[in-house]
């Protein structure tokens, strides 16, 4: 059973009761309490559960998220978002954190529409202690299949990879390629989960992590914002452009490969690759422990060389690092 089928029973689940363990979400699903653990955490994340107790004891509540759901065909997102405002909590939240949720509602739903292949949209929205919670779902492929097989990439983690970079688009004639990019960066917390992957953009903490998930169709949004933030997109936007152009980009290192160390100079053409559609790039290294000298050499003077137009500044390096940088 796919884990967007155990999602759904468990949220029909908290429903109905308010309360829900993983051991009752495993017989009612029929599937392992490793596998209704995962969907539940997943839940918590998104902000759709909330996690009371801990040992025997533990159990999930519901946070009040309320669901809508739209035939995708000839679907537009203006009217999602006006039928959420009106339907939903988004409804009482003001500016400037009304802005910042409809830019990245309007994006990922967008997406949605334009990429996903799925005959169905779900967005879920709910209020708990001042934040907002929002999880925008589909049925497709999922994002880093899409992007893998239009790109032809290896790895659905070296679809992450580029996806992260921005400016990356499966349809150029009329995408810019900035909607996920920006959107990860406006909101207080970014969870993407698809094809077995979930990456998270923390902007409160300025963290962001990669991990394993159970999901393997469809693709998972799920956004947080506090009511009270005062981030506007205008400082967002101004922080990775000039004038008009979206040109600087953060890539953060440790989401190309598994664990801590970058040695090869494969390593670093793929950190590399489409880097040469800005001015500046922010390389963090936080998290990496260790890098080659054939990985910097590959990066900072084989590639920086040849795009000279191009200035790459590192950062959170750690000691052993930045000696080989």
């Amino acid at each position: 059973m796919e884990r967007i089928n155990v999602k759904v029973r468990a949220l029909e689940l908290l429903a109905r009761s308010g309360r829900l363990t993983s051991g009752e979400l495993a017989r009612a699903a029929g599937v392992s309490r490793q596998t209704a653990h995962a969907t539940l955490t997943g839940l918590v994340a998104e902000g759709a559960a909330e996690a009371v107790g801990a040992g025997r004891g533990a159990h999930y509540v519901a946070t009040g998220l309320r669901s809508l759901v739209w035939d995708v065909s000839g679907l537009e997102e203006h009217r999602v978002w006006g039928e959420l405002v009106r339907d939903t909590a988004l409804g009482t939240v003001k500016d400037p954190a009304l802005s910042v949720l409809e830019y990245a509602v309007s994006e990922m739903v967008n997406n949605v529409i334009d990429h996903s292949g799925s005959p169905t949209l779900t967005v879920r929205v709910g209020e708990r202690e001042g934040d907002v919670a929002i999880s925008i779902e589909d049925a497709g492929i999922g994002v880093f299949e899409r992007i893998r097989a239009v790109e032809g990439l290896e790895s659905h983690f070296d679809a992450l990879g580029q996806l992260s970079k921005g400016k990356l688009t499966t349809d150029p004639e009329h995408h810019s390629g900035e909607g996920i990019f920006f959107t990860s960066k406006v909101v207080d917390r970014f969870v993407l989960t698809a094809n077995g992957i979930e990456w998270m953009v923390d902007n409160v903490r300025d963290d962001v992590a990669v991990g394993v998930s159970a999901t393997r169709r469809g693709t998972i949004i799920g956004i947080k914002h506090a009511i009270s933030s005062e981030r506007t997109l205008e400082e967002v936007f101004q922080a990775y452009t000039t004038g008009f152009a979206f040109d600087t980009s953060r890539i953060v290192v440790k989401l190309f490969e598994h664990g801590d160390s970058f040695v090869s100079r494969s390593e670093a053409r793929r950190v590399a690759s489409g880097l040469e559609r800005f001015r500046t790039v922010i390389i963090d290294f936080g998290g990496v422990e260790r890098v080659g000298q054939g990985f910097v050499d590959e990066l900072f003077r084989v590639w920086a060389s040849s795009h000279e137009g191009v200035s790459l500044e590192p950062m959170n390096m750690n000691d052993a690092v930045e000696f080989m940088v």
